[in-house]
């Protein structure tokens, strides 16, 4: 029988095993997610996964969105996306009063609420530029539209207040900023502001409050526009945010001044974080979940098949020869063999801080033993038939009855050896990685363990953080042994039922 035609009679039995399967179906998809990742997934997150200002807007800690089927609470999404939903009005004109050129730039912010809390801040990237020679640039309007049509004005129509009085930090008359951060939770917060329009917009809505009280209106106000009940809110009843669109409304106007803005990113910071949620430095955790099927598969197929590859050379080598020398080799062998693999992997990736190179390279130098004793029993099997003796006195070269005669007979071991050594090579990296003495360079699922571990987050109840790495190491873990039963079941006579 043709080496083709043996292929195609275990293939036709493999299709017959079910399990066998079931582990070949994971196995192609996660195969598929490592190498379509940097179609499937966000190569900038990754590249930035140390870099903390890099996620700078993602909510920290945030549950995956889904989540809410299980908390029953409904959660406001976070979004973040470019500036082109900001509109940008500008119109230019003659004041009467003053007979001076004007130009009023008005920025209208869309603020989906999904859910049933205020999102915690919305922020506006953009790049921001004006110039007025005499006169300040003014803000002449600050508000939200409600999705009841209800308006709440922070700054009402008509009124000039400098900029700098609203936008803290900026210069009156001139600025050219690059990516300026515009948070609007912060312009609610302003002490100015409050005293001077937001009291009196809370009392015309019948809200009755003080100057005394201005300290609780700072902290309350921001929620309290989202509100259902905004005087509910103020009384610190429990109300739940109104759902739907807001459009935060900010003018600027500037008498003979250029003004011009140009929003880049627009955040809307909620409750919740796309498919599995954020860490605490606000990382996205669907991306690291996923680049770190790639690196399981790297380190658990690279490290068995070396292993298997080395053990199973050794083995028959010492099989063939016999005597002495099988005797010196398996005493080598069987001294590695019973160390404390996992203890001593520990001690030597805290000594030498390894690359995930080196830790490859341990986890083989202490998984070939067990698939050398193995072979060198199978090989001295092999030895005794008939045609290796015929080869053996018709001067065949050891080499050629090494590879030629005894190797084909361990190859169907071999292959299912390295099916079922592949969990153990993830679990050994999983394990360095997760006391942190891996390689902290690449983000591995042991990695993101590691670092949920070191913030508590099992005991805080971030189960997203925890979870899914665990289960990905699991189901890896388990296509193999599911492939590896399988061909040891159908190259293994004995094992056959």
């Amino acid at each position: 029988m043709g080496l083709l035609e043996r292929i195609a009679g275990v293939w036709n039995e493999y299709k017959r095993d079910k399990i066998g399967m079931v582990g070949l179906g994971l196995l192609v998809l996660f195969l598929f997610i490592a190498v379509a990742f940097p179609v499937i997934g966000n190569k900038e997150v990754i590249e930035n996964w140390d870099n903390y200002q890099y996620f700078r807007f993602y909510p920290k800690n945030a549950p995956p969105c889904w989540a809410s089927i299980i908390s029953g609470e409904k959660y406001t999404r976070t979004i973040i996306a470019d500036g082109k939903a900001v509109e940008i009005i500008s119109d230019t004109g003659v004041d009467k009063q003053r007979n001076l050129p004007y130009v009023n730039v008005t920025i209208k912010v869309p603020v989906d609420v999904t859910g049933t809390a205020p999102p915690n801040d919305v922020l506006l990237v953009m790049d921001l530029y004006y110039n007025s020679s005499k006169y300040p640039v003014y803000v002449t309007g600050l508000s939200v539209v409600r999705p009841d049509g209800k308006v709440f004005h922070f700054v009402p129509p008509g009124k000039k207040v400098p900029i700098n009085s609203v936008l803290v930090g900026l210069p009156a008359r001139k600025v050219n900023a690059t990516d300026l951060v515009l948070s609007f939770k912060s312009l609610t917060e302003n002490q100015l502001l409050v005293q001077r329009f937001i009291i009196p917009e809370l009392r015309k809505m019948g809200i009755q409050v003080s100057v005394v009280d201005i300290a609780n209106i700072m902290l309350t106000i921001f929620d309290a526009v989202f509100s259902k009940d905004i005087a509910a809110a103020f009384k610190g009843n429990a109300t739940e945010a109104l759902g739907g669109r807001y459009w935060w409304v900010l003018q600027l106007y500037g008498y003979n001044a250029s003004i011009n803005v140009a929003p880049k990113r627009l955040v809307v910071m909620g409750a919740c974080y796309g498919i599995l949620g954020t860490d605490n430095q606000g990382r996205d955790l669907w991306q690291g979940v996923l680049y770190g099927v790639r690196w399981a598969l790297i380190v658990g197929l690279l490290a068995s098949t070396l292993s298997v590859l080395i053990g199973s050379l050794y083995g028959i080598v010492s099989g063939y020869f016999g005597g002495i020398v099988d005797e010196v080799m398996m005493r080598a062998a069987q001294i590695i063999y019973s160390l404390p693999a996992l203890p001593i992997l520990i001690l030597l990736a805290a000594l030498y801080k390894p690359t995930i190179w080196l830790i490859v390279f341990m986890i083989v130098a202490f998984g070939w033993p067990g698939v050398a004793i193995v072979t060198r029993s199978m090989a001295l099997q092999v030895r005794q038939e008939p045609y290796v003796e015929s080869a053996i006195a018709l001067g065949a070269s050891t080499k050629r009855i090494l590879f030629l005669y005894i190797m084909p007979q361990v190859l169907p071991y071999m292959f299912a050896t390295i099916a079922l050594s592949v969990p153990g090579a993830i679990i050994a990296e999983a394990s360095l990685s997760f006391l942190g003495v891996g390689d902290p360079s690449v983000l591995t699922w042991g990695r993101i363990l590691h670092e949920a571990e070191a913030a508590n987050a099992a005991l805080n109840g971030y189960w997203w953080w925890v979870l899914p790495p665990g289960l990905g190491i699991a189901l890896v873990g388990l296509s193999f042994v599911f492939i590896g039963n399988a061909l040891d079941r159908i190259l293994n006579p004995r094992l056959r039922r």
